[in-house]
Formats: structure tokens, sequence, C-alpha cells
């Protein structure tokens, strides 16, 4: 991750941290492994300390071996820090021109060990990683990791002081009829509305035998006064813009904006086809991209859902983090909804592929219309998720038919290079080129914008060239 060879080009960002730690084991080190593990990861150096320019420079530590039983002990501790996230191989000596450190490298903490908190007190010892620095956590993002760690998630859980009356027939026969087009014969349409949502987990029998919503149940077919009352920031968006290359009016599409969750998914599923009418590897992508922002939006944070469509991209927000780490969410293969309520009746009407195969398969399918690739930026302060599919680069190219080769529009490969920064402490222009797919020249030209924006640090010269994100970049 740190090439310790060329120690002295790098600075402290959101993936690095220094210290001397020539006086012992620091206590600070305690806040950076929590706001680490509560965020991104990152890399605390023992026995490094910042010159004057900010770059780094080892001092070597007199005994690096006590210093690491010390940490062992302490992180063992659960009256200093609240779980161990650690391995034997995320800790080790290094030397760096004959002077000994230590490196810890904390990884993202999985959602069911959050939050990471020290001194036995959650509310005041959990932190984040926030540009350069550590910062405490607010009691909001603390219940939402609360919320994340839950085994059942939140919306499968029934609402003890909501009645069926708040569920909307006209959404639950509309939704029973797609579930006939698609499952015909199956044995739920022998039930009536109430057995219905109570088979699909869209309610639950309270202590007293009375049905009641669930979440899921409520988000999906509730009245929109219904749902606001629970869910006070509830109010899915759905803009569309123009893609004329004068016009860039946006507007929001009629009976979409507020509704129900599956009324929501309806129509914008039925604008965004409409949009795409001779390339179906689009729509399945969409459709994917759709779902997934729905399941794993966090509705009790503050925001909604939000899906804008404009001549550069389509793009599907959601409040709320990943919950697992991004590499393995495009990888496939774990499924981990933040609403599992919510995924279940989707896959019913055939929305949403499930078994953690929904982003690989949106990703593949958006690739196969000879589209630039997707990409996901994730935000702290509040905790936010992006999902980007970039559209060809000229209006004058329509977005059913695509492009092959077609260039990424700049504002998209810029938030490409910022996101591949942001899991990384710092990187080359040809890794940065190979891993956003961009060319080299392309990544170059990049990097030196986004250097006079103030918004990435190019440290070093010539081929050896380090580029990280400033602190607090506000791409």
């Amino acid at each position: 991750m740190i090439d310790f060879k060329n120690i002295e080009q790098y600075r402290e960002n959101n993936r690095i941290e220094a210290k001397r730690a020539l006086g012992g084991l620091p206590y600070s080190v305690w806040e950076t492994y929590s706001s680490f593990a509560n965020t991104m990861g990152g890399v605390i150096l023992l026995g490094v300390e910042e010159s004057a320019d900010k770059s780094f420079r080892a001092v070597d530590l007199p005994d690096p071996q006590r210093l690491i039983r010390k940490f062992w002990q302490q992180l063992n501790d659960p009256r200093r820090v609240s779980a161990n996230i650690l391995t034997k191989n995320n800790v080790r000596v290094e030397r760096i021109d004959g002077k000994r450190i230590v490196v810890i490298e904390v990884p993202r903490a999985h959602r069911a060990d959050k939050p990471i908190y020290i001194e036995n007190s959650p509310m005041t010892g959990t932190y984040r990683r926030g540009g350069e620095g550590d910062y405490r956590c607010t009691p909001a993002e603390i219940e939402a990791m609360r919320r994340d760690a839950a085994t059942e998630t939140e919306d499968m859980r029934p609402l003890p002081e909501v009645y069926i009356s708040a569920l909307d027939a006209t959404a639950i026969r509309a939704y029973r009829a797609e579930m006939h087009a698609l499952r015909p014969g199956h044995i739920l349409e022998l039930l009536d509305d109430t057995e219905f949502l109570l088979r699909v987990g869209a309610a639950q029998r309270d202590q007293n035998g009375e049905p009641r919503p669930t979440a899921a149940g409520l988000l999906t077919f509730g009245f929109p006064t219904a749902i606001k009352a629970v869910f006070p920031s509830f109010a899915p968006r759905f803009f569309a813009c123009d893609r004329s290359p004068i016009s860039r009016k946006c507007h929001t599409v009629s009976g979409v904006n507020g509704n129900n969750l599956y009324f929501f998914h309806q129509t914008v599923t039925a604008a965004l086809a409409a949009a795409f009418p001779r390339s179906p590897t689009a729509r399945e992508a969409l459709s994917e991209a759709l779902v997934n922002c729905i399941v794993n939006a966090d509705y009790k944070a503050d925001g909604s859902v939000l899906v804008t469509f404009d001549a550069n991209a389509v793009r599907f927000s959601n409040p709320g983090a990943f919950r697992i780490d991004p590499q393995a969410a495009r990888s496939g293969g774990v499924s981990d909804s933040r609403n599992k309520g919510l995924a279940r009746l989707f896959s019913l009407i055939g929305a949403g592929a499930g078994i953690g195969g929904g982003i690989p398969r949106m990703l593949a399918a958006w690739r196969r219309g000879g589209r630039p690739t997707p990409y996901f930026a994730e935000q702290f302060e509040p905790e936010r998720t992006t999902l980007t599919l970039p559209l060809a680069a000229k209006s004058t190219i329509s977005p059913e038919t695509g492009s092959k080769g077609a260039p990424i529009p700049k504002a998209a490969a810029k938030q490409m290079i910022a996101e591949y920064l942001t899991a990384r402490i710092a990187a080359r222009a040809t890794e940065i080129a190979t891993g956003t797919g961009l060319s080299i020249g392309r990544a170059h030209r990049l990097l030196e914008e986004m250097t006079a924006e103030r918004v990435t640090v190019a440290e070093g010269a010539g081929k050896n060239t380090l580029w990280r994100l400033r602190e607090k970049a506000g791409l």
C-alpha cells in the first residue's frame, strides 16, 4: 500500500496517519484506529514524523517490538477499544534507511462490528476520518452504524403504531397483478390482501394478533402522508434534464416524486426504458441500478433516494454508506442489503438479481452496450452513496444506441479519478490510468486540472510523481 523506499513523498490524508511515538504508544492512536475502522480503513505509521513541508521522515523507534506488544495488549482490552478487527499480519516492523518504524494497517470494519469506539463509550468514543484528521461522530452517525449492524434489517420489523389502512390498496392491487403476470398460478394468488401482505413480509401480526405493516410494507405500498409520519425525510425524487447541447433545464416526472416506492419504481423504470427503447442491455443495467439504490437506502437518515438523468449520465443516489467493502460489492457473491424486506418485495416482481449478483450484473450489462464503466462515489458527513452510469460524451449520440469507444465526459472522468484516489493513499498517473480505464495522457491532463482546482496534490517529480486528494477535496 505504501512505497517505504519513497516515504518522503507521502503526506497525511484520509488513509494515512503518522505519529512519532518516541515516548511510547500515543493515546491518539486509538482515535485514529476508530476513525479508520469506521470509515474506509487506513495505515498508522509509528516512528514517523512530519517535516516542515509536511513530508514524512522516519525517526527510528528504540524498541518497536515493545511498542507492538503494548498495542496488542490494549487492543484486546474491551475497556480501551470495543473490538479488535486486526490480524497479526496487520501489524509489523519496517525499516526505512535503517530506521525502524511500526506499520499498523487498519481495515474497514465489517458493518456488524460498527461502531468501533474507545473508552467503553460509543457516544463519545466513536470517530471517523475526515480529510487529514479524526473527528468525533455525531449521535446520528452512531445510530446509523448501529442500524446497519443488526442481523434483522430495520425494514423487516412491524410498526406498532401503524394500521393496514395506511397502505394504498391501488398499489397493492397493481403489485399483485404484476406478480401474477410474472408468476402465474403462484399459491399466493389465493390469499386475500391481508394474508398476502403477511406472507410476503409487508406486514406482521402484533402481540394482539392485529396485522401491522412492516417498514418495508409501508415504504413500498403506503400513502405518502403515512410514510412521512414514520420516515420524515422520505421524498424519493426523479429529475430528467434536457439532453440538448443548448438547454440543460431539469424537470420532475409527473406522479413520481414523494410517492411510495412501488409507484416510484414503476414510473422511473418506465421513463428510463422509454429513453433506451433499442438497448436491452441499458434497460437491464438501469433496472438493477434502481433496485440497488432503493433497497440500500437508509430511510431513517436525512435525505432520500434521488435519480437524475441528463446528457452525461444516469445517477442513482441514496442516503447511507456501503455496508460491505465496495470492491466486494463489485465482485459479487456477497448479498448484504440494508433493507432485506424491500429486497424480497421487489424480487417477487422480478426486480433485482439478488444473491449478491446485482452490481456485477449491472456493470456487465452497461459495458456490453459499449458505454463507459459505471462507478460509485461514497461520501460521509452525511453518509450518501451515488452510482453513476456514464453516457456517451456527445449529446448528438442518442442514449439508446450508445457509442463504442466514446470518451468519458470530463466531469465523470474526474469523479472516477477522485474515487480511485479516495480508496488509496496515493498513486502514480500510470496506476490511475489503469485503474480508471483512461489513457495515460488524458489521466495526466485531468490530474493537472484537478491540481489547479485544488482537488489533488502532486508530490515528487518525473515518473515517480505521486498524486493524492487534497484535504477536504470538494469534487
